[in-house]
């Protein structure tokens, strides 16, 4: 038999406790019906796609004198070239190219919170949502350009953007409709009234 003292020890050799409890402190202890799931997982691979491609465009910007001493790739002079096509002066595309991705990376830090407030059904998910999405897409069209928004973004950032805010935004009605005592289904009547 173990001791009180033996029995703490064993306890946190592991992570699995730890990862159980952040779990539910992020996510809750109900799981949501299977339409917030989908719409949730669907959110998810774009949020973590847009995060990912913020987050090492930040860093290999930041990066580029090592990346030319390392590589011999001239990330500088391609970004200053591509700036001074889209009317830029200097250095002022790659200072604005840093400053749109460090807020880009605040802008779905936020989306990230209104997709777990998604998840646990909270209605003041939407806010978090469109409001980091629509500043991404601002900034994207204001402080860089339109230009860049219509040339520089692929298609798949513009796809995956108009996804992420129809989607939430067709779930924020239906959990609205369900508020307000139906069901979350994509005809907005109960299925007990048939």
């Amino acid at each position: 038999m173990l001791s009180t003292e033996e029995e703490k020890v064993e306890k946190f050799q592991s992570p699995l406790p730890f990862l159980r409890h952040f779990h539910r402190f992020i996510f809750g202890r109900k799981k949501p019906d299977i339409y917030t799931r989908l719409t949730f997982n669907i959110n998810m691979i774009i949020w973590f796609s847009f995060v990912l491609w913020s987050v090492v465009s930040f860093f290999t910007i930041q990066s580029r004198a090592v990346i030319l001493q390392l590589k011999g790739i001239p990330v500088e002079k391609v970004i200053r070239e591509r700036g001074i096509e889209l009317g830029f002066q200097g250095d002022e595309f790659i200072d604005r190219l840093l400053t749109f991705n460090a807020i880009a990376i605040i802008c779905w830090v936020i989306i990230l919170i209104g997709l777990i407030l998604m998840f646990r059904k909270m209605s003041q998910y939407i806010y978090f949502i469109l409001g980091g999405a629509l500043f991404y897409i601002g900034m994207s069209i204001f402080y860089l350009n339109y230009t860049y928004f219509i040339e520089d973004m692929t298609f798949y950032d513009k796809i995956a953007l108009l996804v992420l805010i129809t989607s939430s935004l067709f779930h924020f009605f239906l959990l609205k409709n369900e508020q307000s005592g139906g069901n979350i289904n994509f005809f907005g009547e109960s299925e007990e009234d048939e």
